[in-house]
């Protein structure tokens, strides 16, 4: 297993309940396994537009809506 490094945060409380929703949601068993989660999906999805590509939600109706992240 890899060294695990402890990383402090400060988040306003509306950032935290957002996080807490986040955790509910998806039945995490931590903060800190949400938060990984979301760096993981922010990493692929710059690392994907940096290469040109394009991040696109179909919604059930069929309708198409673009993300992007700012860079």
């Amino acid at each position: 297993m890899s060294a695990k490094e402890r990383l402090n945060l400060v988040v306003s409380p509306r950032t935290r309940t957002r996080i807490e929703g986040l955790q509910d949601r998806l039945d995490s068993g931590s903060l800190s396994d949400v938060i990984r989660q979301a760096i993981q999906l922010l990493d692929l999805i710059t690392e994907r537009q940096i290469e040109g590509d394009k991040i696109v939600v179909r919604a059930k109706d069929g309708s198409e809506t673009e993300l992007t992240v700012v860079l």
